[in-house]
């Protein structure tokens, strides 16, 4: 029979594959030949790529992933005959032009020993199987159930290569290592001196019972689902907003610390708002597919950054939970595994139903998106609430003789409303911001030209009254401002950060001595969080102010400030006013205004508030302007009710003071559409090239099907996320305990977290893989559980001691003869110097902090030129999970951290000099030895205790006689060189923003700090033991 060239291409991928991956001891000739282990490896890296799923990229028509093309077709394998199969002829021929893989392919021939496997395979049959991944796992038996099970899988791999387990690691050593791991924090000293004294035969279980109920367990189990997830604070590309999804971040810790089971914290997160009376936490959870990167540039095509957000979530979930390379189908065929085309754009149905609009959006949520309250400040402020209303419902029932008295307020309102307000003649009128401002003949001030950011009016004005006791500024329409509103941003609205009143008897400029102060304040229109008071509490910056809300009603609106005291003046006595716009809100300033004044004993501020229902005739008022009167008069009018309304105030203003304490976060989570949404196969991906072929939502056809639906009803991702973590499923308990032991072994049994797939590698442990999948499920996906028996394992607790010939023989420790030891990610390796010395503030949760960074990082990286801000005080010291993470240029002290900007299941080491320049020169770091230098001169006289515990307390073992000699010779030799440089040491000791105890010596202070600042770069600090 004779193959085409195209075919021997394929055949040469075969021989590839193989000979690209070591051959274990597994997969020797003599033993029992296993498909999916030994042979479909070296087909899918060989041969796929042209003979594979990808039908567009196949050559000759013919597939080596189906036995029936092998076998019936072209008979290239005759099962029991491999000198009559032309696979073996092809990859063992010395014609160059008949050689699989092609010399021209780029691929090296195939081993002797690959070939052998191939050989002998044909010769026992040539049995065809699944990939490994995709059968469902079966817990295999434990082969020594005299000892636990890890290590009973462990052993009998070790005994197959002739190598023997190590010791135990000693025990400051275990306590080093499991805190670590456990809650990604040194242990203590009286930590480690107790477990290292416990005596009990459970000491070891016990002390990781305690680090599994801690707090900053979940801080810490967090972190790699961060980065899976691709949490971040700004939306990513040029601009990079920043946007607000902290509280999802809040929501994984909690969940995690509070032990929820795996299965239901995968469907809250891929489909909480769609389970029945979805609560706030479980709509939140579905944020996790919302922490993709947005385009929300002006000028981007809506529907393209959509469909990369669908595309973002598809891949997302599928590298998350099912280990697989999704993304290589997206365009075509994937060229390894058995997903089509159409599998990826049916996986992708299931993300496409959102509302989502991928339009430019610049906000902190961009839709859908809720607005969220954690459940205790949520409970709180209810109860505030019903009290509120229980207080407020004991005086809004009035008597007959309230209402009498009601109608005779508002005649006498009706008839002196007016009369007793004097219109202010302004003679000087400016803006500071350089805009256009001037007083027609009617003293109203029109503002127009430039609309600066901020700014601040100046009015000068002589009164024809001899006395004033309030002030009203009444906010006019204005046809020519941009919304035809009263302000004149282009939304409409203004915010008044303040008002200042000044009285100058002899024209002399305003001063603070001249300042007149305002008592309260009455405004007829104010917006949530923006209340009139705030136009007079002396704050001017940030987003303080009053507004009126006029960019949701444009009408008019007014506001009176009564004085404390009384003014009188003559006729000389200049009266001056400055209204500041300066806000957070940019142009946010006034179009059109006048300025009026009283000498009424009484003005009736109050009424401000209800002036446009009184000016109404009372049956044309709606029921809630009655409702609304009646309240208002009740309260500032009526005096039985005075003890009542009293009580309800201040319960009101708490109220107030408590919602604007707890003001919602926008979260931006998932919805569904109600009409759904059609899915097309894009051509290549790309979103406008559209082809006519519909799909529907459902799961790659590899793989266990979803339950069948009732006639025509389509899945939905409550369903997706259900089918993830049914026990048939074969892929998500194997991907997730995969990646538990690859943090706490640095590696996982499968060395591709994100690839389960033909192209991914080969389990070391398959029996103990699957053995743990099979666990992880019917303990009810008990996450903690699952770590408790990985760490209690004697597997785990061995000692990290390498001879030279083990490591000759296993240099990866893939048989796991040994403890595995590596570098602490940076973040940990912060946290830990912020614990040693005592800054790490202990506090769980909240909106992402603004650590040390040097100055300009954004700058540089940003368009607009961002400004990095420094936060202060207590947020300098949080852990490093609560970090403010910018996708352009994350924080600069994490050198092995995921960008953030996709999904990443597989940590990063680095070795990078620039991270050691950054322990040993970095404000965090050389601060925390300055606070540790300092805390241990406070605690000890001399310099050989000073040393010992702080040695101690950075290694987790006390230092031996030669390491505390060369120690105690150092800090003295360092000591005289700060002696004879103290403005040397003065700036070392500047460094940071905790304050120091000025009593300690400079000298010895620094030269602590200095030793300190080298101990913390020792191996023994910087990685887990």
């Amino acid at each position: 029979m004779k193959i085409c060239s195209s075919t021997n291409v394929f055949l040469f991928t075969i021989v590839l594959t193989w000979s690209s991956l070591s051959v274990s001891e597994e997969s020797r000739p003599l033993e029992k030949i296993q498909f999916s282990r030994d042979i479909l490896p070296i087909l899918s890296d060989r041969c796929f790529h042209c003979h594979g799923p990808d039908a567009v990229n196949r050559e000759a028509g013919l597939r080596l992933d189906q036995r029936d093309s092998t076998v019936d077709e072209m008979a290239v394998i005759v099962p029991g005959h491999p000198d009559d199969s032309e696979l073996l002829t092809r990859i063992t021929t010395e014609d160059l032009d008949q050689l699989m893989p092609p010399p021209d392919s780029h691929r090296k021939p195939l081993s002797v020993a690959e070939i052998d496997l191939l050989r002998q395979w044909i010769a026992e049959g040539a049995r065809w199987g699944k990939h490994w991944a995709f059968e469902k796992p079966v817990r295999p038996s434990v082969p020594d159930v005299s000892i636990h099970p890890i290590d009973a899988f462990v052993r009998r791999r070790l005994q197959d290569a002739s190598l023997e387990p190590s010791p135990e690691a000693d025990r400051r050593t275990l306590i080093r290592r499991v805190t670590l791991d456990l809650i990604g924090m040194p242990p203590s000293i009286a930590e480690v001196d107790a477990f290292v004294a416990d005596d009990s035969p459970l000491a070891y279980e016990n002390l990781v019972d305690r680090l599994l109920a801690s707090q900053h367990y979940g801080e810490r189990m967090a972190w790699p689902w961060l980065d899976a997830a691709r949490y971040a604070d700004t939306s990513g590309f040029q601009g990079d907003p920043e946007r607000s999804m902290w509280p999802w971040r809040d929501w994984v810790v909690d969940a995690l610390n509070n032990n929820m089971p795996f299965d239901q914290f995968t469907i809250e997160q891929l489909a909480g708002d769609l389970l029945e009376n979805a609560t706030p936490e479980q709509r939140l959870a579905t944020g996790f597919n919302r922490n993709h990167m947005h385009n929300g540039e002006g000028g981007r095509i809506a529907e393209e950054t959509r469909i990369e957000n669908v595309f973002d979530r598809t891949e997302t979930t599928g590298t998350v939970w099912l280990g697989l390379t999704l993304q290589c189908a997206r365009c075509h065929d994937h060229k390894f595994d058995p997903t089509s085309n159409e599998d990826y754009f049916a996986f992708f149905d299931f993300f496409n139903q959102t509302s989502e609009s991928g339009g430019g959006n610049r906000s902190l949520a961009v839709p859908p998106s809720m607005d969220y309250v954690a459940p205790e400040r949520r409970e709180m402020l209810d109860t505030m609430r019903e009290k509120v209303a229980e207080l407020k419902s004991k005086w809004t029932v009035a008597s007959e003789a309230a209402e009498t008295a009601q109608r005779t307020w508002e005649s006498g309102h009706l008839e002196h409303r007016d009369s007793d307000w004097h219109v202010l003649n302004a003679n000087s009128v400016t803006s500071t911001g350089g805009a256009t401002i001037t007083a027609d003949e009617d003293s109203i001030i029109h503002v127009t030209g430039e609309r600066p950011e901020k700014d601040v009016y100046e009015i000068k004005a002589v009164s024809e009254i001899g006395k004033i006791t309030a002030v009203r500024l009444e906010a006019l329409l204005d046809p020519e401002s941009p919304a035809k509103s009263t302000g004149r941003d282009v939304n409409g609205n203004f915010v008044l950060s303040e008002i200042e009143f000044f009285a100058n008897p002899d024209h002399s400029p305003p001063s603070e001595a001249s300042r007149l102060k305002f008592a309260r304040a009455e405004a007829s229109h104010e917006q949530n969080q923006y209340f009139v008071r705030y136009a007079i509490d002396g704050e001017r910056a940030g987003k303080n102010g009053w507004a009126p809300g006029a960019h949701t009603h444009k009408e008019p609106s007014q506001a009176t400030f009564i004085l404390e005291n009384p003014l009188n003046l003559d006729r000389e006595t200049t009266l001056q006013f400055r209204l500041r716009f300066e806000s957070s809100h940019q142009q946010h300033t006034l179009a059109k205004f006048r300025l009026l004044v009283t000498d009424s004993n009484q003005p009736a501020a109050e009424d401000v508030a209800v002036s446009p229902i009184l000016s109404k005739p009372s049956g044309e008022r709606s029921e809630q302007e009655k409702i609304q009167l009646r309240e208002h008069f009740l309260i500032h009018h009526w005096p039985d009710v005075a003890e009542s309304v009293n009580r309800w105030k201040k319960a009101k203003t708490e109220l107030e003071r408590l919602e604007e304490k707890n003001k919602p976060v926008p979260v931006m989570v998932m919805d569904t559409v109600k009409s759904p949404r059609e899915t097309l196969v894009l051509l290549k991906g790309i979103y406008n090239s559209t082809t006519d072929q519909k799909i529907v939502a459902n799961v790659p056809g590899m793989l266990p099907p979803l339950p069948p639906k009732e006639g025509d009803a389509r899945y939905s991702r409550l369903d997706l996320a259900r089918w993830i973590v049914s026990p048939e499923n074969p892929l998500t308990a194997r991907v997730m305990v995969n990646r538990y032991w690859q943090l706490f072994f640095g590696r996982g049994i499968v060395a591709t977290p994100s690839d389960f797939g033909l192209q991914g590698a080969q389990p070391t442990h398959p029996d103990l893989l699957d053995w743990l999948a099979v666990e992880l499920v019917e303990s009810g996906w008990d996450v903690k559980q699952m770590h408790r028996l990985i760490v209690t394992s004697e597997t785990y607790r061995q000692s990290a001691r390498v001879s030279e010939e083990m490591l000759e023989r296993d240099p990866l420790n893939e048989k796991l003869a040994r403890a595995s030891r590596y570098r602490m990610p940076s973040w940990m390796i912060r946290d830990a110097s912020l614990a040693a010395s005592g800054l790490l503030v202990d506090r769980l949760g909240g909106p992402s902090v603004k650590s040390y960074q040097p100055d300009g990082i954004w700058a540089e990286a940003t368009f607009g030129k961002i400004r990095y801000n420094q936060d202060s005080d207590e947020n300098l010291y949080r852990r490093s999970l609560y970090s403010f993470w910018r996708r352009i240029v994350g924080p600069t002290v994490f050198f092995d951290s995921s960008k953030r900007q996709t999904c990443e299941v597989q940590p990063n080491l680095t070795n990078t000099p620039l991270h050691a320049l950054t322990t040993l020169n970095d404000i965090t770091f050389v601060e925390a030895a300055r606070v540790m230098a300092e805390r241990m001169i406070q605690k000890h006289d001399s310099d050989r205790d000073q040393i010992v515990e702080a040695f101690t307390s950075l290694t987790s073992r006390n230092p031996v006689t030669d390491e505390l000699d060369l120690l105690e010779d150092r800090l003295v030799t360092t000591r005289d060189q700060f002696r004879g440089d103290l403005d040397n040491a003065a700036a070392l000791l500047s460094v940071g923003e905790s304050s120091r105890d000025e009593t300690i010596d400079v000298a010895h202070h620094a030269a602590l700090t200095a030793l300190i600042n080298t101990l913390m770069n020792l191996d023994e600090f910087l990685v887990k033991p």
